[in-house]
């Protein structure tokens, strides 16, 4: 626990006074949820080895007098004036106690529907959404950790098209995460192909078909990330408590479905302390421990949990749900040499997600003979199987994005996302960081190469650079096979493979699971809809798909709103705006040949492709940033080999100087393409006439967005993206997208737009 990193998380989010250390705050916890000393001292042992750590809330506030220690919520929002208001008061006091709550808004009436009481019109549910966005706006969270909804329409309310659309616009809605709540009878129709089929009318009379609305679920998914998809029949086939009602709702990232003013407690095992020394299997002895007490731990919680209002406390004690979960999933993977999207990695992760929820079972069902069961047992699934057991609900997949930088582990059940990334100290000094796993097997495979001493670190650095600047050790050729299969990352897994752990995981799992499925920026929509069909036709209860680079605007907005005073319009917004050369009617008559000048304000993030390409004299790496729509605006370019480093970088900035005051692309493809040298002629490997020819080309295949296979007798090798999120508004670091939040996660502060 002693990076410094983690000491400034721990410091800005977890201690209180008088604490120095992660010690501190376990011995808090542990002095706080423990019955016997015996006990405490296991509750003490677990965190501060780092085996177990519950969720923020309870690190922040066990031992306090807040004592508010669940993650999740669910907040009713019926349809009357005083009662929506209700639940934006209530949500209120939860996000300024720690938590993050979820909304199902299809109770209220559809915009335009008559209100009698005062002869007017209902609004809607969307417009309502924006007074709770404005209210999450103001409440901070003590300065601990950033409010956060979801937001649900179910795809059966007439104001649905409003609804799925809502966030198309980037930074509105900016303290949600949106989902639709879509019926088996809806995803029948759209497996069938009966697109055409009517399904709801709207308050205008409008007939809206089933078309429509999923041809519209796709393009925002595909557009930016949201809605989400949730699958109503496959929650309720699994409500553990159906005799208290239907569940429409979840919490912020989705794993929890739960009932009007329920609460629940999560807590991971970092599963990559249970690999066995010198083994190739885990310690399921050791893992069956820490599962019961895991389940002791989150059960105490709900006993000494201070509910911020009476519904809340009454909810969450008549079901005791608890979400027991993991981190380091794919840390212990690596460490066995287990590939994440194998059929050997599903089984592995199944085998293990069962044991743990059946040993979890077994412990709530002790605790219940010793203690009682919940009080809503009767009439449960549990009782009509003869089972008496404390928790209505005890396993889930929850996000671990700040606990899992405290366990020094990857985050939840995704894979890495890179294995070589920027860190800055606390001095603002920036260093590489490599995951250790992936360098002592890299050092390994370089030893076996026979390479010693300088050699063997030269080799070594080579690639720490590539997987650094690319994101990637796929495209390394000298790499084994068996190395490049198990360390991949998120964006070299493909999405049919994220669906299936999902699933794999889904099928032990009580509740439901916070997961991204990650998909690359070239990502179609068809490949979206075949997304979500897989993830119904696996039985997953709900999903969140983003696209590599999809979003662009939503976190700096919400970091102007925090830290620059009362601006309307967000700079990079701004700046984006200024990125445009021509307004699209004026592009649509342009002349190729006429220079528009302009004055180019860059954002402070432009998405783009980087190409490793063969010239004559070297190899050469060429990134091409372009605008939202795709307009080429900056070019950089590395050499690799004997080429001159000088005259690319002087090439690049050329290039980019032309592009950022008018000059089409295209002007710079035509002339670079009559540049011949002699060592591109020479070299039967070249892949242009010359190094300016190459660079031309791959301006060409980014502004024209396509693969390098539609282009005759050209074999430029696309180096697999890597996205470098947009900055934390707190550290300045890349965000993370995963875990289910589209608001963004920071690996490096803790940083959240999500609770």
């Amino acid at each position: 626990m002693a990076d410094s990193v983690v000491d400034s998380i721990l410091a800005a989010r977890y201690f209180r006074a008088g604490e120095k250390s992660f010690e501190d705050v376990c011995r808090r916890v542990a002095d706080a949820l423990g019955e016997t000393p015996e006990e405490t001292d296991e509750y003490f042992k677990a965190m501060t080895e780092l085996e177990f750590l519950p969720n923020s809330p309870t690190l922040m506030n066990a031992g306090t007098p807040l004592g508010q220690l669940s993650a999740c919520f669910t907040l009713p929002v019926n349809d009357s004036l005083p009662e929506i208001f209700d639940a934006i008061r209530w949500g209120a006091i939860i996000h300024q106690s720690g938590g993050g709550t979820g909304y199902n808004f299809s109770h209220l009436r559809a915009e335009g529907s008559p209100v009698r009481s005062t002869d007017g019109v209902a609004s809607g549910p969307v417009s309502f959404m924006r007074v709770f966005n404005a209210a999450t706006d103001v409440i901070k969270q003590g300065g601990r950790r950033r409010g956060a909804n979801m937001g649900i329409l179910n795809v059966w309310h007439p104001d649905i098209m409003k609804f799925i659309r809502c966030k198309a616009k980037e930074g509105d809605f900016s303290n949600f995460n949106i989902s639709v709540m879509v019926s088996d009878a809806f995803m029948e129709k759209v497996a069938a192909g009966k697109l055409d089929d009517v399904w709801i009318t709207d308050n205008a009379g409008v007939s809206v078909t089933v078309g429509e609305i999923w041809n519209s679920i796709v393009e925002g998914v595909w557009r930016n990330g949201e809605p989400g998809v949730l699958f109503y029949d496959t929650i309720n086939r699994k409500n553990p408590t159906p005799q208290l009602g239907a569940i429409d709702t979840t919490n912020p990232c989705g794993e929890q479905p739960l009932l009007p003013f329920e609460s629940c407690v999560l807590g991971s095992i970092n599963l990559s302390k249970f690999v066995r020394p010198g083994s190739d299997d885990l310690d399921y002895a050791k893992l069956d421990n820490i599962t019961r007490m895991a389940i002791r731990f989150l059960d105490a919680v709900i006993t000494k949990n201070v509910f911020p209002i009476e519904q809340i406390r009454e909810a969450t004690t008549r079901t005791r749900k608890v979400g027991l979960g993991l981190m380091g999933v794919h840390d212990a993977m690596l460490m066995l040499r287990i590939p994440y999207d194998s059929d050997a990695g599903r089984n592995f992760c199944m085998t293990v997600m069962k044991r743990i929820n059946d040993v979890a079972t077994e412990e709530s069902i002790r605790i219940g003979k010793e203690k009682g069961t919940f009080p809503a047992y009767k009439g449960s699934v549990w009782d009509t199987q003869g089972v008496i057991i404390r928790n209505a609900a005890l396993t889930t997949i929850a996000p671990t994005g700040t606990i899992s930088l405290l366990a020094g582990c990857s985050s939840g059940i995704e894979p890495v996302f890179s294995y070589a990334y920027t860190r800055r100290n606390t001095i603002g000094k920036s260093f590489v960081l490599v995951h250790p796993y992936f360098e002592a097997e890299l050092k390994r495979v370089v030893a076996d190469m026979g390479l010693t001493g300088e050699a063997a670190e030269k080799k070594r650095q080579e690639v720490v650079d590539h997987v650094h600047e690319t994101g990637t050790v796929q495209d390394v050729a000298w790499l084994p096979a068996s190395f490049k299969a198990v360390f991949k990352t998120a964006l070299d897994i493909g999405w049919r493979d994220h669906v299936l752990m999902q699933a794999c995981f889904q099928k032990y799992v009580h509740a439901s699971i916070s997961k991204t499925i990650n998909m690359p920026f070239s990502a179609t929509k068809e490949d979206v809809a075949q997304a979500i069909l897989l993830a119904w036709k696996e039985g997953i209860k709900g999903m969140t798909l983003y696209r590599t680079g999809s979003r662009e605007d939503v976190v700096l907005a919400l970091e102007k709103k925090e830290k620059e005073e009362k601006k309307d319009i967000s700079e990079a917004k701004q700046a984006a705006a200024a990125a445009l050369p021509l307004t699209a009617a004026a592009e649509k008559h342009a002349d190729p040949a006429v220079v528009h000048p302009l004055t180019f304000e860059r954002p402070r993030e432009m998405s783009g492709r980087t190409f490793l390409a063969q010239s004559g004299c070297c190899r050469l790496y060429i990134t091409v940033n372009t605008t939202p729509e795709g307009k080429p605006m900056e070019v950089f370019i590395r050499t690799v080999g004997a080429g001159c480093e000088a005259n690319s970088n002087a090439l690049g900035r050329s290039i980019s100087t032309g592009l950022q005051n008018g000059v089409p692309y295209e002007k710079f493809v035509k002339q670079f393409s009559k540049v011949h040298c002699i060592s591109a002629i020479k070299n039967k490997t070249a892949e242009g006439v010359s190094c300016a020819d190459v660079v031309g080309k791959c301006i060409e295949l980014a502004a024209t967005k396509q693969t390098v296979a539609t282009l005759d007798n050209w074999n430029v090798e696309a180096v697999p993206e890597k996205k470098v999120g947009r900055p934390c508004p707190e550290c300045g670091e890349p965000l993370d997208f995963g875990e289910g939040c589209n608001m963004g996660i920071c690996k490096h502060c803790g940083w959240s737009g999500c609770s």
